[in-house]
């Protein structure tokens, strides 16, 4: 009803704007009247933003990072491996991954920040 006397005057609503009050007089909003947690609506709308951005982010690391990076976190799909996995694959040490890897995990934070 609050959607449909409003919809002349408004183009926007917010599910968290109050539309009455209850009986106890505290406010209702439309995420109270549906019954979802407040991050239930936004929340997978910021997790593909996320994902966009880390797509993005992963363009700029170089073949070889972005393999490792997708071996070690799933990124391509398949289950993550552990470091001492992703060395045998590549044949180097599984210090060398660490390193690599804490060098990586660096810069998308960096590249991402900037982003957001």
């Amino acid at each position: 009803m609050y959607l449909r006397r409003t919809s002349n005057s408004r183009t926007e609503i917010s599910i968290d704007e109050p539309l009455t009050t209850d009986g106890e007089g505290g406010e209702l909003s439309l995420s109270d009247v549906l019954g979802t947690e407040p991050d239930s609506v936004s929340r997978p709308l910021e997790d593909m933003t996320d994902r966009e951005i880390l797509h993005a982010s992963l363009e700029t690391l170089s073949p070889r990072e972005r393999e490792i990076i997708c071996m070690r976190y799933g990124l391509d799909g398949s289950d993550g491996l552990t470091q001492k996995e992703v060395a045998e694959k590549l044949g180097i040490s599984q210090s060398y991954i660490s390193r690599l890897e804490k060098k990586i995990i660096t810069r998308l934070r960096r590249d991402m920040q900037k982003v957001m």
